[in-house]
């Protein structure tokens, strides 16, 4: 069957990829430091860094050097590999190259696994009986390289390598390829350890092939770790270089809006815990936010019974497992499996095509005006609550159903990167009570925090309508300590 350009007016699923690439597109800009007229550039000092601490590390190793000491000439010592042992010998085939061939060869392969991946999501979200057009496929490849994707190839960094496992570790799942799929969610969690927490879906799913997968992958690159280079290097690995790099410490009293931009609950946690409770030891945050997002996960876990249920409890998990540590924002690239695929399965269109042109109009003059006057429309409350009240309404005419509207909103906060430090600035200066009200607010989380915490709000929302309550945690209790009694008789046996 030939793919149309344009299937259905996917709205809500356009204004978030398409707004994410225009936002990267002043991204891009600004890295570069290009100008049209005339045509030149001049980059950011930063740019290909991470890259180089790959290139440098990799020629560290072949010279027989300490490759987890190797810096790249010209920056500071902080720029060291960070990765298991093991991961090094990815980068030796690029040491042919000079390091900048390498940085643009790194680039090519992320731009078309990226492009892979638009395509696996496409063929995934068309098991729905949904029909995508090529308007859709070119939406959700740019979005891959939008602003949540600007640093990650700036700095030559695999963020969007690792969301190219993810996605099709969860492709193959869906497709029965368990083990495959374990394989590819192990090589993720073994470059960056906290994608883990994936595991917590494929136990929900009871998975063990892909567990099992998943496991050896990691274990395998661990045992190799420490066979290729020793036990020593791999002790290194995990006591000098992996354990330290926990800065929950810094959260300790509530952590500042112009510290470093983590998109994490752990930003709005250490302020409630510490205004609470100003003699709290560090570790209460971490278990805090255990605590949250593990209630938020066992409701999505609940009473999974189609399709669209699994996706819901993939977000939540995918969405956890970013918001829980200190990640900067371009991990959000992890949870794009499952973001992309929501916008398109919840997707509604009004019945009234009338309406849905008024709609259309609508959204199209708040997108030019922002585009235009963005920077006016955030000096000005009246303006900044106009607009927003504007774009809710607007969408919630076109879905009329707020689980979608709310999906989409928060995809689209999602994508606004100011700084907390920059939004305190600038609610100071509006009238009245505004500063007071909104200020801690904008201090204690950042607007892609609050947009990933609305998009898991719409998933709430939709176990809620489904019906989960009281009896389907009675219900879960009872199987999970079935599943419990079982496996310890299973282990029993074998010992007998």
């Amino acid at each position: 069957m030939s793919r149309p350009i344009v299937s259905r007016p996917y709205l809500g699923a356009w204004l978030v990829l398409l707004w994410s690439a225009a936002v990267g597109y002043s991204s891009y800009v600004s890295f570069l430091g290009l100008s049209f007229n005339p045509l030149e550039w001049s980059p950011d000092d930063r740019l290909g860094v991470n890259y180089y601490v790959y290139h440098y590390s990799a020629e560290a190793l072949l010279a027989g050097e300490d490759f987890y000491t190797a810096t790249p000439p010209g920056f500071g010592d902080h720029f060291t590999y960070l990765y298991p042992p093991i991961t090094i010998l990815t980068w030796v085939p690029f040491t042919a190259l000079d390091s900048f061939h390498g940085f643009l060869l790194l680039t090519a392969i992320t731009i078309a696994v990226s492009a892979a991946s638009a395509v696996a999501i496409v063929r995934y979200i068309e098991r729905w009986d949904l029909t995508l057009g090529w308007l859709d496929v070119g939406a959700i490849f740019v979005f891959f390289l939008g602003v949540h994707s600007t640093g990650t190839l700036n700095f030559g960094n695999i963020n969007l390598l690792l969301a190219a496992g993810i996605v099709f570790g969860f492709f193959a799942l869906d497709r029965g390829r368990e083990i495959t799929a374990g394989v590819l969610f192990g090589a993720v969690a073994l470059m960056k350890v906290f994608p883990a927490l994936v595991g917590l879906y494929l136990l929900r799913v009871r998975s063990w092939a892909a567990i099992a997968g998943a496991t050896a992958t990691g274990l395998g690159g661990l045992a190799a770790s420490a066979l290729v280079f020793g036990p020593d290097t791999l002790y290194r690995f995990f006591f000098e270089i992996l354990l330290p790099r926990s800065d929950t410490a810094d959260f300790v009293g509530g952590y500042a809006p112009d510290d470093t931009y983590y998109v994490t609950i752990q930003r709005p946690l250490s302020h409630l815990i510490w205004n609470v409770y100003p003699d709290a030891p560090a570790a209460v945050l971490p278990v805090a936010a255990a605590l949250v997002l593990g209630a938020v996960l066992a409701y999505c876990f609940l009473r999974l019974e189609t399709r669209t249920d699994h996706l819901v409890a993939i977000h939540a998990t995918l969405t956890a497992t970013v918001i829980f540590m200190s990640s900067l924002r371009f991990y959000l690239a992890l949870v794009f499996f499952s973001w992309v695929s929501l916008l398109y399965v919840w997707h509604d269109e009004p019945d009234d095509q009338r309406r849905g042109q008024g709609v259309v109009l609508g959204i199209g003059l708040l997108a030019v005006a922002y585009l235009w006057y963005g920077s006016l429309i955030w000096s000005y409350w009246p303006l900044v609550v106009a607009f927003f009240t504007a774009g809710i309404a607007l969408l919630y005419v076109w879905f009329e159903d707020a689980v979608p509207t709310l999906f989409v909103v928060g995809g689209l906060v999602a994508s606004i990167t100011n700084r907390p430090s920059s939004m305190v600035a600038q609610v100071e200066g509006y009238p009245g009570p505004l500063p007071t009200i909104l200020e801690p607010i904008v201090a204690v989380g950042t607007l892609q925090l609050y947009g990933l915490l609305l998009m898991l709000g719409a998933c709430l929302l939709y176990k809620y309508r489904q019906g989960v309550g009281v009896a389907d945690v009675r219900a879960a209790g009872r199987t999970i300590r079935h599943d419990l009694e079982t496996g310890a008789k299973t282990v029993r046996a074998r010992f007998e």
